[in-house]
C-alpha cells in the first residue's frame, strides 16, 4: 500500500461528548431495524467481522496467511471471542504453503442456502501466483470446513510472473438474477494481462463436483488490483448489480443484473478511483455508489452517484475536504477515500458513509491517519453539518497516533453489537515497516461513535506473531 506525505493538519477533531466519543446528528426519519447482518456466520444475529492478514505465518510456514474471524457480541468485536482460519485449518481443502498470501481477499455471502453466512476468501498467491479461491461454510458453530472453486481458465506452468493470474482476486456476492440466492462474482487480478471476464459460481456444492460457473466477458478491462468489486441493487429491481474498477484511467462501471444475470451489453462508466461502496443513503429504495479516489486533486475525495430505475447517476456529486462542512483540509497526501462503508450509524434509517483517510497527518505525526463518517439523508449525504472526523487523537478513540500508523486503511460500518446502529470498524496497515497493524472497535450509540466499549486489538491479543510488516488491519471483508 503506498504511503503519503502532507505539510500540516487543519482541525479535524471535531467536538467530544461527554464521557468520549463525537457527537452524531440527530435521526430525521422513522428508525429502521438494520437488515439481518451480511457477515454472520454462526447466525446469532451479531455482525461479525473478517481481518485478512495474507502476511502472517502458520506455525513455522511463513506468509502462509490466516484470515482473523472476529465475532460480534453484545460487547461488540473483542479478541476473547474469535477464529483463525488457515489453509491449515480442519475440513480446510489445502494446506498452509509459504508465501500463498491466504486471506488477501474474501466475501461473505449464503452460498449453500442454509441460512448460516458463508467465507469465501482467497490465496491469491498460491502456485506462484495462480491463486486459489476456498468457500468456507458457516453453522451454529462459526466457519467450518470447506471446498475449493476451481479457476477455469488456468495460465500454463509456462507462463511467467507478469502473467500471474491471481485468481479470485476479485470476489462479491449477491443476487443478480433475482432468484433470492446469494452467488458469487469471481475475477482474476492478473499482472500485464488485465482480466475481462467474470465468474459467476451459482449453486455452489458442499462436496463433489461444483456446478460450472456461468462466463461474462466485460466490454472493458478490470484493474490490476486485488478487490475493485462491490455488488448492491442500484436500480431498484430487486436484483444486485456490479460496481467495478477498470484499468483504463481507473474508471469504475456499472454493470446490471437481470433475471438472467448480468448484463455486460448494459456497462455505463462511472467515475474514477480505487474503492467502491454501494448502499441506499438517500432511503428511495434504490442504492447508490460511491467511488474513492485517494489520487485525485491533492488530498483525494469520493464520488457520490445516487441510484435510480435507470442505474446511477452520470452526474456524480464530488465530496472532499475542502467541501464547506466536511473537517480538515484538502492537502497533499491525505489519502481521503482509500477505504468506504455505507452503514446506518444513528438509527434513522439512512445510509451513512465513513471514509478513510490514511494519509492524515495528526498533530506533527506524518501518515497517522484518519476516518470521517458523513450522515446520510433523505437528500443524500449531508456535509454541511454533522460531519465527524476521528483520528487517534480524538476524545474516545483508543490508542496514540504513531508515524505511519495509516489508521483508516480499511473501514467498515457495521453492527457487531446488535443494539440496531452501525458501529464503526477501522483498520490500520502500519506502513512503517516496524509495528505490525491493529483494529479498533468504535461503538455507536445512536448519538455518538466511540468512548465507552471502544477498543484497541492488537496481533498478539488474536494469538498472531506481532512481526514487523504484518498488515493486521489492511484487509477486511467486503
Amino acid at each position: 500500500m503506498p504511503s503519503y506525505v502532507r505539510n500540516a493538519l487543519a482541525a479535524l477533531t471535531v467536538a467530544a461528548a461527554a464521557g468520549g466519543g463525537l457527537l452524531l446528528p440527530a435521526g430525521t426519519a422513522a428508525a429502521a431495524p438494520l437488515p439481518a447482518p451480511k457477515a454472520d456466520f454462526n447466525g446469532d444475529g451479531f455482525a461479525d467481522v473478517v481481518v485478512g492478514t495474507p502476511s502472517a505465518s502458520v506455525g513455522d510456514v511463513k506468509y502462509a496467511g490466516q484470515a482473523v474471524v472476529l465475532y460480534g457480541s453484545a460487547s461488540g468485536i473483542t479478541p476473547s471471542k474469535r477464529q483463525l482460519l488457515t489453509q491449515d485449518s480442519p475440513g480446510m481443502p489445502d494446506s498452509a504453503e509459504y508465501g500463498d498470501a491466504f486471506g488477501s481477499v474474501s466475501t461473505v455471502g449464503d452460498f449453500d442456502g442454509d441460512g448460516f453466512s458463508d467465507l469465501a476468501v482467497t490465496a491469491d498467491l498460491e502456485d506462484d501466483g495462480a491463486g486459489r479461491l476456498t468457500v468456507v461454510w458457516g453453522s451454529k458453530n462459526g466457519l467450518t470446513g470447506g471446498v475449493t472453486l476451481d479457476d477455469p481458465a488456468p495460465l500454463s506452468e509456462a507462463d511467467d510472473e507478469r502473467t500471474w493470474r491471481m485468481w479470485g482476486g476479485k470476489l462479491t456476492a449477491g443476487d443478480f438474477d433475482g432468484d433470492g440466492k446469494d452467488e458469487l462474482v469471481v475475477a482474476a487480478a492478473t499482472n500485464a494481462n488485465a482480466n475481462s471476464t467474470l465468474h459467476t459460481f451459482r449453486n455452489i456444492a458442499r462436496s463433489g463436483p461444483q456446478p460450472a460457473p456461468v462466463k461474462t466477458q466485460l466490454p472493458f478491462r478490470l484493474t490490476h488490483y486485488l478487490e475493485g468489486i462491490v455488488s448492491g441493487d442500484v436500480n431498484g429491481d430487486r436484483r444486485d448489480d456490479l460496481v467495478l474498477g477498470g484499468v483504463v484511467s481507473s474508471l469504475n462501471h456499472y454493470v446490471p443484473g437481470s433475471p438472467t444475470g448480468l448484463v455486460p451489453d448494459a456497462a455505463k462508466p462511472l467515475g474514477a478511483g480505487f474503492a467502491q461502496a454501494v448502499g441506499d443513503i438517500n432511503g428511495d429504495g434504490f442504492a447508490d455508489v460511491v467511488i474513492g479516489d485517494r489520487g485525485a486533486a491533492k488530498g483525494g475525495r469520493i464520488l457520490v452517484s445516487y441510484g435510480s430505475a435507470a442505474g446511477p447517476s452520470a452526474k456524480p456529486v464530488a465530496i472532499h475536504q475542502d467541501t464547506p462542512g466536511v473537517p480538515g483540509a484538502d492537502e497533499q497526501g491525505d489519502g481521503f477515500g482509500v477505504s468506504l462503508s455505507l452503514g446506518d450509524v444513528n438509527g434513522d434509517g439512512f445510509q451513512d458513509l465513513a471514509v478513510g483517510s490514511y494519509g492524515e497527518t495528526v498533530g506533527t505525526v506524518a501518515l497517522a491517519g484518519a476516518v470521517h463518517v458523513l450522515p446520510g439523508s433523505a437528500a443524500g449525504l449531508v456535509t454541511s453539518k454533522g460531519a465527524v472526523a476521528f483520528n487517534r487523537s480524538s476524545a474516545g478513540v483508543p490508542g496514540d497516533a504513531r508515524r505511519a500508523e495509516q489508521f483508516g486503511a480499511e473501514v467498515k460500518l457495521t453492527d457487531a453489537n446488535k443494539d440496531g446502529k452501525a458501529d464503526l470498524i477501522v483498520g490500520a496497515s502500519d506502513a512503517d515497516g516496524v509495528n505490525s497493524g491493529s483494529v479498533t472497535y468504535l461503538p455507536s450509540t445512536g448519538t455518538k461513535i466511540g468512548g465507552t466499549g471502544s477498543r484497541l486489538i492488537l496481533p498478539a491479543q488474536v494469538g498472531l506473531a506481532p512481526t514487523a510488516g504484518l498488515g493486521f488491519g489492511a484487509h477486511f471483508d467486503h
